[in-house]
């Protein structure tokens, strides 16, 4: 007979006992459900999406799964527990983030409809750069133009980057969360593609519940579990994310000194080039040998133009890669090293061509 932890008054029993009950109750649902005539679907295996939650939250996502799926879920959320506890996370952070813990469908569905998938790159480049986005961005340049400069001055990142990369990842903030960030990165390490990296996320995502004494609740982001005005991931804030402020906390969430920072501070690590640019758009010569395109071919800008490319502009021996994104017939760039920084960032070719161009274009209009 199962016992519930609801049956037992939480003013008799300290946070040791609650969780160990609580690790109890999954290892008991686990056991009966193995038991159980239903063949259940194995953890890694997604399984049919029932109806989508509408809000995310942890009741509707509890709503939406099936029986059999939360038997499967049950040994491996004991399972991640234990491994918490062992690097030390707090019982209370565990017990507020994971208690109720449940897959949400709708975070795998979305994980295999990313835009950087389903347009060609030209139709990403149309759909991410908008007039919006150039000009807001230009106007926060300019009414936080002390705080950029001072970000430039410490990191070497130029301002119309940043710019472009707040743009993208979060419309200057606008953009709203729509996952809680503990159950989608749950729902990504037990169910996702990449499991492995998923459960390296949750862990610091939990770390940093720990850390920031965050409650779970309050700690939203995308199917991926980026979060913030620049969409970290966990390990990214745990590696990256700074005080800029001196404020005694890291808040990429809602303070742009710390943010931009921190995004800076990335990059920096990425091996940014201060004062270098991306890259640029280029017409190509007539009968030009598309065999030439491609991230592993790296030319001196000097040998670009003697094939007939004469807007490469630039040192010399400045190396840089040809691109055609959507092969020949489609748009052409030249990018340099600042370029695979970006590709750190986002390992999206359309993703760093679009930061590349909307950077271009907000200093174009300050």
């Amino acid at each position: 007979m199962l016992v519930s932890p609801k049956l037992v008054s939480p003013m008799l029993l300290n946070s040791s006992c609650r969780l160990f009950l609580t690790l109890l109750l999954l290892l008991a649902t686990s056991a009966c459900a193995s038991q159980a005539e239903t063949i259940t679907a194995p953890p890694g295996q997604s399984p049919a999406p029932s109806g989508a939650s509408a809000t995310g939250d942890k009741d509707s996502a509890a709503a939406e799964q099936k029986p059999e799926v939360d038997a499967g879920f049950a040994p491996w959320l004991a399972d991640l527990t234990a491994e918490a506890l062992s690097q030390g996370i707090s019982e209370a952070t565990l017990e507020d983030a994971l208690t109720d813990l449940a897959p949400i469908p709708r975070a795998v569905k979305a994980a295999k409809t990313q835009a950087e998938e389903v347009f060609t790159t030209s139709q990403y480049l149309a759909r991410m750069i908008s007039e919006f986005r150039i000009r807001e961005g230009a106007r926060q340049i300019s009414e936080k133009k002390a705080l950029f400069e001072r970000v430039a001055d410490t990191y070497g990142v130029q301002p119309a980057y940043l710019a472009a990369l707040w743009a993208i990842e979060s419309d200057f903030g606008r953009g709203k969360p729509r996952f809680p960030l503990i159950g989608a990165l749950a729902t990504q390490a037990w169910q996702g593609r990449r499991q492995k990296f998923f459960r390296r996320e949750l862990l610091a995502a939990l770390t940093i519940l720990d850390q920031e004494q965050m409650k779970s609740a309050d700690l939203r982001g995308s199917w991926a579990g980026a979060s913030g005005l620049f969409q970290f991931m966990p390990t990214s804030y745990l590696h990256y994310a700074v005080d800029f402020n001196e404020d005694g906390k890291r808040n990429i969430w809602t303070d742009p000194a710390d943010a931009l920072a921190s995004a800076a501070h990335f990059l920096v690590k990425a091996h940014w080039q201060p004062g270098q640019e991306w890259g640029l758009s280029i017409p190509l010569p007539e009968k030009f040998d598309p065999a030439l395109a491609g991230l592993k071919i790296r030319k001196p800008l000097k040998e670009w133009r003697s094939l007939g490319i004469v807007e490469a502009q630039g040192p010399d021996d400045q190396q840089a890669s040809l691109l055609l994104p959507d092969g020949p017939g489609g748009p052409a760039f030249l990018v340099f090293d600042n370029f695979r920084v970006l590709m750190r960032w986002n390992r999206s070719t359309s993703f760093a061509l679009t930061i590349g161009q909307l950077a271009d274009l907000i200093r174009a209009v300050r």
